[in-house]
């Protein structure tokens, strides 16, 4: 406490000692209590109840996978002897195996061959359920597409593997039934003894995209 106050209070009249001892008693108390009430005040201000929420969630990336036959790598059934005029058909069952909507187009391709027989052989596609794969269960459908020759690049049978939907595209929701379709195989009655003896080795490929956000 500062002295000069104390002072100050001495200096009164008619004071006894014991007033003055009283005196300072009471002003220290003061300056006392009011430091108590400056730390109580700082301390208050410091102690804030607080609390935290959180929010958590995870991802997972879905995926496309196509299927031919219930298989990554379908090998179809061989046609031998096939005579000027004959059709071959083979029925392949195309499914979604993924977690996402797909679309998906049809191409094929040749290997090399000696006598080219791919350059005469002709196909054509058909939206057909199983079992219908036939001459018979296709001769009132309209095929996707027909007369197609397949080069040793890969040819567009039906669709376009450039993404985006494009013409003749097929789509298969995720979770739907397979999309059954019949491949139609032809030796022209005008080919000649040329290609006799020969053979064509032929690829399908179906290739699959995604629908959402496509």
């Amino acid at each position: 406490m500062d002295d000069d106050l104390l002072d100050e209070l001495d200096a009164l009249p008619a004071r006894t000692p014991e007033d003055r001892d009283r005196r300072r008693r009471s002003i220290t108390t003061v300056g006392i209590v009011a430091l108590a009430f400056v730390g109580l005040g700082q301390l208050t201000t410091a102690a804030l109840f607080e609390d935290t929420a959180t929010a958590a969630t995870s991802y997972a990336s879905g995926n496309v996978a196509i299927e031919a036959g219930g298989q990554a790598n379908l090998v179809l059934a061989a046609a031998a002897n096939m005579a000027p005029g004959d059709t071959v058909y083979r029925h392949v069952s195309v499914s979604n195996a993924g977690s996402l909507d797909l679309r998906y187009a049809i191409s094929a391709q040749t290997t090399s061959e000696t006598k080219n027989l791919s350059q005469v052989l002709r196909y054509a596609v058909y939206n057909n359920a199983a079992g219908t794969c036939t001459k018979a269960g296709t001769a009132s459908a309209t095929p996707l597409v027909s007369n197609i020759q397949v080069a040793a690049a890969a040819t567009p049978l039906v669709g376009s593997s450039v993404n985006g939907y494009q013409a003749g595209d097929r789509e298969i929701p995720a979770g739907a039934s397979a999309d059954d379709i019949c491949i139609a195989v032809t030796l022209p009655l005008a080919t000649t003894s040329a290609y006799a003896s020969a053979d064509a080795q032929v690829t399908l490929s179906f290739d699959a995209e995604q629908t959402k956000n496509n």
